[in-house]
């Protein structure tokens, strides 16, 4: 994991915002489905899992966050 996002309370993100969304996808390059779901399940219930958006931006082809657009 990249050391400066690391947290080493996670949990308490919770306390930091109303509403947390966590958007992942089920076949990240880099990192694992095991570890985005762990991730997610700590923060908040309220996810979305994006099928095959890879890393979630451009060089996985994903050049549209119409999924975060729905949600706003």
């Amino acid at each position: 994991m990249n050391e400066s996002m690391f947290l080493s309370n996670l949990s308490a993100v919770k306390s930091y915002c109303n509403d947390i969304v966590c958007f992942y996808s089920d076949n990240d390059p880099y990192v694992k489905y095991e570890a985005e779901k762990e991730f997610a399940d700590t923060i908040t219930e309220n996810q979305i899992m994006i099928s095959g958006g890879g890393h979630l931006n451009t060089e996985s082809n994903y050049t549209e966050f119409k999924e975060l657009l729905d949600y706003l």
